[in-house]
């Protein structure tokens, strides 16, 4: 099956007014793939360029290189009417909820603008719709007289997915949308976000820093470094059996319920902080930081690389045949 979304070579770039350092390369050939009905998580340290790649996704910030195809649809070549079309079935839930709100209007009319902005509805239908979409999220009917700071994080959080799935949307980008939220109150959400992939049959894009959550959530993931993907496939082989240097760091910060077994882990601490991306190291972007680095890691930037069926990374220590050589 065509993939819902693709993501092909993705550059994104800043200009600065740094003196001598004019560009910076946000996102440098982000490749990914997310099907219909799937969990795609994209990890990374903050910094790394995710939250723009989304943007990019849903063309809030200029492409500079790459192809991005929704359903088959070149999205890249989209003109601003065309995009108003496409946008509907793409929506995003961001970080803090409150800020995503308008303070001064109650969550019934912010629910509802995009059916007035999108669905020619009379007021009846629209206040109908917005029940519905409250009795979805899990909230009563009467909270949509009520303003955003009437409500807990949880619970703003949980309008903002209402407001995303009012246009029946093909892919949700979710960034960071549970990080604002205490350990019980995110688990509470994400419960509902998946049962709400599973009722409905969306995709989600998963933005996150957090690897418990891509375990309870993803079928695949994208470690993300420096604006480049470094290691990429299914939940389960990344945490069995990762591959690249940096993914190898991340899991080992990750906590195991055998105390036994934790005790006995041995954690991999990286040193130095991210690397300037408008100054980005030659050849591969993560050697001024990894333990296992080589003489051809700081000259040449390393091919994508098979790690196994639908796993792929970018590194010269994995030991297998080039797939690319971008």
């Amino acid at each position: 099956m065509t993939p819902l979304l693709e993501v092909e070579d993705l550059e994104v770039q800043f200009r600065t007014r740094r003196a001598g350092r004019h560009v910076v390369q946000a996102v440098a050939g982000v490749s990914l793939e997310i099907g219909r009905g799937e969990v795609f998580a994209l990890v990374g340290e903050s910094g790394s360029g995710k939250s723009t790649t989304a943007r990019a996704i849903l063309r809030l910030v200029d492409v500079a290189a790459g192809r991005i195809r929704f359903d088959g649809d070149d999205v890249t070549a989209l003109s601003r009417q065309q995009l108003k079309g496409f946008r509907r079935r793409l929506q995003m839930v961001f970080q803090d909820p409150y800020s995503s709100l308008d303070p001064s209007t109650v969550i019934g009319d912010s629910i509802a603008e995009p059916l007035e902005v999108h669905e020619r509805l009379s007021r009846h239908e629209r206040d109908e719709r917005v029940v519905e979409l409250l009795d979805l999220v899990g909230l009563a009917p009467e909270a949509r007289y009520r303003y955003p700071h009437e409500f807990s994080g949880g619970q703003r959080q949980r309008i903002a997915i209402a407001r995303a799935l009012a246009l029946r949307p093909d892919l949700i980008i979710c960034d960071e949308a549970v990080s604002a939220l205490d350990v019980s109150t995110q688990n509470q959400i994400l419960d509902l976000l998946m049962r709400l992939a599973r009722t409905l049959g969306m995709s989600y894009l998963f933005i996150t820093h957090d690897l418990a959550v891509v375990r309870h959530m993803a079928h695949r993931v994208a470690i993300m470094y420096l604006g480049t993907i470094v290691e990429q496939g299914p939940v389960d082989d990344i945490f069995a059996e990762p591959t690249h240097p940096y993914t190898k760091a991340l899991l080992s910060a990750v906590p195991l319920p055998d105390p036994v077994r934790q005790a006995q882990r041995q954690r991999i601490v990286l040193t130095g902080d991210l690397p300037d991306p408008s100054d980005p190291p030659a050849g591969c972007r993560f050697h001024t930081r990894c333990p296992e680095a080589v003489d051809l890691c700081r000259s040449q930037v390393p091919p994508v690389i098979s790690a196994g069926s639908d796993h792929v990374a970018r590194c010269h220590l994995v030991s297998a045949t080039p797939l690319l050589t971008r």
